[in-house]
C-alpha cells in the first residue's frame, strides 16, 4: 500500500497544497491537473495505479484550486511558475517525467523542453494548447476572448518547441473530447521529430472528463498508468509498438449510468 504524504510549497505569493506518493523510495513524476474545478485529488487513483507500476509522483493544487491559496489572479504564466517550484520536489535523478492534464498540457510541454529541468518523459492527457497572447493574461474575460479567436491554439509555441525534445513523449487523447481539438495531440506527435519514442493513446468512447471514467474502470486506469510508466522508462513497450512511434486505440469498458 502506497501512502500519500501531504506538504506545502511556497511559490511566490501563494502557498500550494501538495502531496507525494513514493514508489521504491522515489518520486520521478510531476502531475499537473487541469482547469475549472479540478485539483490533484481528481487524479489520485491514477497516481496510485502508477505507483504500483513503480513510478512515484508529486502533485500540486495550483493556486485557486483545491487546498491552495488564491491571493492573486491566475494565469498560464503563473501556473508555469508554480509548476517550476513543484518540480524541485521531484527526484533530481533521471528519469523525470511531467504529466499535464488539459490546460496543463501546454505547461507540461513548456517544462519538458527547458533543458535545465532535465525532464526525460513528457505525457499529456487531453492536453490543450494556447495562443502565446494568452500566456500572461489573467484568467477572465480577456483570456476567454483570446481563446475564442478561431483556432487560436494553432499559434501555440509548444508545437515548435517540442521539436527539440529528445526524451519520450506520450500523448493520451479521448475520442469523444468536445473541449480540446484532436488536432492538438496529432500536431504534438508530428512535431516530436527528435523524441526517443512517441506514443499516441486514444481512449475510445471517452469524453474530456477522463478522470471520472478512469476511476470506475480498473482495466483502463491500468492502461493509462502503463503508458505513463513507459514514458518513465519503467515499463517495456508493448510488442505492437514501432521503435519510435505508434498509435493505439484503447476501448473504455462501458459502465452503468
Amino acid at each position: 500500500m502506497h501512502s500519500v504524504d501531504t506538504f506545502a510549497i511556497e511559490a511566490g505569493t501563494e502557498t500550494l497544497a501538495a502531496d507525494r506518493i513514493s514508489a521504491n523510495g522515489k518520486t520521478q513524476c510531476l502531475f499537473l491537473h487541469g482547469a475549472g474545478s479540478s485539483s490533484r485529488a481528481r487524479w489520485l487513483h491514477l497516481r496510485l495505479a502508477l505507483a504500483k507500476q513503480g513510478v512515484g509522483s508529486v502533485a500540486i493544487d495550483f493556486s485557486g484550486h483545491g487546498d491552495s491559496s488564491a491571493r492573486t489572479p491566475g494565469s498560464l504564466a503563473k501556473r508555469y511558475s508554480e509548476a517550476c517550484h513543484a518540480l524541485g520536489y521531484v527526484d533530481a535523478d533521471e528519469p523525470r517525467v511531467v504529466v499535464g492534464v488539459s490546460m496543463s498540457g501546454e505547461i507540461a510541454v513548456r517544462l519538458a523542453v527547458e533543458a535545465s529541468h532535465r525532464i526525460s518523459g513528457l505525457v499529456t492527457i487531453v492536453g490543450a494548447a494556447y495562443d502565446p497572447a494568452a500566456f500572461d493574461v489573467a484568467f477572465g474575460p480577456r483570456f476567454t476572448e483570446i481563446l475564442r479567436n478561431h483556432e487560436s491554439w494553432r499559434r501555440s509555441e509548444i508545437f515548435s518547441a517540442i521539436q527539440s525534445f529528445a526524451g519520450r513523449v506520450t500523448v493520451i487523447q479521448a475520442s469523444e473530447d468536445d473541449v480540446v481539438p484532436a488536432a492538438i495531440g496529432g500536431d504534438l506527435v508530428r512535431n516530436a521529430v527528435h523524441a526517443e519514442h512517441v506514443e499516441q493513446l486514444v481512449l475510445t468512447g471517452v469524453g474530456h472528463a477522463v478522470s471520472g471514467v478512469l476511476d470506475s474502470n480498473v482495466g483502463l486506469i491500468d492502461d493509462v498508468a502503463s503508458a505513463i510508466a513507459r514514458a518513465a522508462h519503467t515499463s517495456a513497450e508493448p510488442a505492437v509498438l514501432a521503435p519510435r512511434q505508434a498509435c493505439r486505440n484503447v476501448a473504455a469498458i462501458e459502465t452503468p449510468e
